[in-house]
């Protein structure tokens, strides 16, 4: 991340060019669930990822997934306004990865090709600025 501050939110990241990840945990960590409410300002994207393996490699919500090269697994729309706050989940276990917004299962889909099988957590953002609350990290 180009800046990151606890600005009146637990989080406040700003990306101004390209994505930034701000990063907390190690590639032992493996199957686990992430999940934060966050609140999209002016940003190409923003999202949490798992397993999280370094800049170009993780899963991310919107489920992208960054193996050097992004790879889309599943993709929904979904109709996010300016100042909305969503809760975010995103649940690894194996090659299985499961996501939410708002406990509304959106995804249940398996990584066969080359999964990332361990790695941290992160807030992502893509050339912008968006908050976050707590982040939460619990056992599958």
């Amino acid at each position: 991340m180009d800046q990151f501050a606890s600005w009146g939110e637990p989080y406040r990241v700003i990306q101004d060019y390209g994505t930034g990840l701000l990063i907390q945990g190690t590639r032992e960590w493996t199957d686990y669930r992430v999940s934060a409410e966050i609140r999209p300002h002016m940003v190409e994207s923003a999202g949490i990822a798992a397993r999280v393996q370094g800049m170009r490699r993780y899963y991310a919500l919107l489920l992208v997934k960054m193996r050097d090269t992004p790879t889309t697994l599943a993709e929904a729309e979904f109709p996010w306004q300016f100042g909305g706050a969503y809760r975010l989940s995103l649940q690894v276990a194996g090659s299985r990865l499961q996501a939410a917004i708002e406990d509304r299962p959106l995804f249940d889909v398996q990584d066969a090709a080359n999964p990332l099988t361990g790695g941290a957590v992160a807030l992502v953002c893509e050339v912008g600025r968006m908050a976050a609350d707590a982040i939460r990290v619990q056992p599958v």
